[in-house]
C-alpha cells in the first residue's frame, strides 16, 4: 500500500473528528481491547482494515502488532458493537 501525502479529508472540522475519535479508540483499546474499522486510502483504492489502535499521534496511528500508519490516510473510524 502507498499512501497518499495529501489528507483525504477536507475540512478542518472532519479533521479535527477524525483525531477525537482516534484518541476515543486508543481509550477504549488500552480499558478494553475494542477493534475498531478504519477506511484507508492509498492512491489506488480505498480499504476496510479491522484493528485495535494502541497509540494515536498527530501524524501517525500506532496499530496492535506494531504496524504504524499515517493518519491523513484515514477516512472514517467505525466503532463496531
Amino acid at each position: 500500500m502507498v499512501f497518499k501525502t495529501d489528507d483525504v479529508l477536507l475540512t478542518e472540522k472532519e479533521r479535527v473528528r477524525r483525531s477525537a475519535s482516534l484518541l476515543k479508540a486508543a481509550v477504549l483499546d488500552s480499558l478494553h481491547k475494542v477493534e475498531v474499522v478504519l477506511t484507508l486510502e492509498d492512491q489506488d483504492s480505498q480499504r476496510k482494515l479491522r484493528s485495535r489502535i494502541i497509540a494515536a499521534g498527530n501524524d501517525r496511528v500506532m496499530l496492535d502488532k506494531g504496524i504504524s500508519i499515517p493518519v491523513n490516510c484515514i477516512s472514517a473510524i467505525e466503532f463496531p458493537n
